[in-house]
């Protein structure tokens, strides 16, 4: 009886791994723009956004390059090894659409005038980045770290913390910084953050938990939206 051996891989390496295939034999030469995402889908069975984070791997991997509204052209036939352990950015952010609406309606129960006065310094370093045209990923992980830590409950801030050590991963830094690139998209974002303080400042549960809510929606939205 012959068995064949079961993956555990994450379905996007495992479509990245096909494609890393064709480049690396030359069926797709450098230079050369690959097929769209509704095309690979279609082809490969899988849906646009397993497509997206298939190609962000080869991206990490040194193999395409993505240029936002354009396309994703092939760069070389070598390359590094994709990634083995990351974890997929849609998975990481529908855990966070479960865990973190709660945790800010629990910060605007129990935070404290020090930590109320860090998020406000930290939506002034988002103002200053955003009309220079920049994103910092330090900047969004410390606004949200500092809410968990409001919120008094340590088991969640570890939960937050393990999903942020997530967000750190190659792929995931590099799905957000095609996100952060379109101009709309960073101002939006600055709105809702303020949006979310201002609940938890004002003590008020149900603003900060629609107000989180309304944001982590926003970017899943932008994450399974199109952009070639």
């Amino acid at each position: 009886m012959k068995l064949q051996a079961v993956s555990n891989r994450k379905l996007y390496i495992q479509i990245a791994d096909q494609i890393r295939d064709l480049i690396v034999s030359g069926a797709a030469e450098p230079g050369r723009q690959l097929p769209s995402e509704r095309e690979l889908a279609q082809d490969l069975g899988v849906s646009r956004p397993t497509v997206r984070e298939a190609l962000i791997a080869l991206e990490v991997a040194g193999l395409i390059d993505i240029r936002v509204g354009v396309g994703a052209f092939v760069r070389r036939n070598g390359g590094e090894p994709l990634p083995e352990q990351n974890h997929s950015p849609l998975e990481v952010m529908q855990a966070r659409i479960v865990i973190e609406p709660e945790v800010a309606a629990l910060a605007a129960r129990n935070i404290g005038a020090e930590a109320v006065a860090a998020l406000h310094a930290t939506l002034k370093q988002m103002r200053e980045e955003t009309a220079a045209g920049r994103w910092s990923a330090a900047s969004d992980q410390a606004l949200h770290l500092t809410i968990a830590d409001a919120c008094g409950n340590s088991v969640l801030r570890e939960l937050l913390n393990d999903l942020w050590t997530s967000r750190g991963e190659e792929v995931d830094r590099r799905f957000h910084a095609h996100l952060a690139s379109i101009d709309d998209l960073r101002r939006h974002i600055l709105v809702d953050h303020e949006a979310i303080v201002a609940g938890i400042e004002r003590s008020n549960p149900d603003a900060a938990r629609k107000a989180m809510a309304d944001h982590l929606r926003y970017v899943e939205t932008a994450m399974l939206s199109v952009w070639d």
